[in-house]
């Protein structure tokens, strides 16, 4: 089970994709966000992670909308 900033980290990267992408079902959201945070699992230094894991978000949905 995912830690309580683990869970943190997923709903701010989710609202904040939200409001940039309201179009976007929130399930598919949802699992763009999480597929995005596993990428990063391995990550040693885990300071910048919110961040990583938006852009790389943010890029997927830009992607799928294009």
């Amino acid at each position: 089970m995912a830690s309580s900033d683990d869970l943190l980290v997923l709903h701010r990267v989710s609202e904040r994709l939200h409001s940039r992408f309201p179009q976007t079902e929130p399930d598919r959201l949802r699992r763009v966000v999480e597929s995005a945070y596993h990428d990063l699992d391995g990550a040693r230094v885990r300071d910048f992670i919110e961040i990583l894991v938006e852009r790389e978000a943010a890029a997927a949905l830009s992607h799928a909308d294009a």
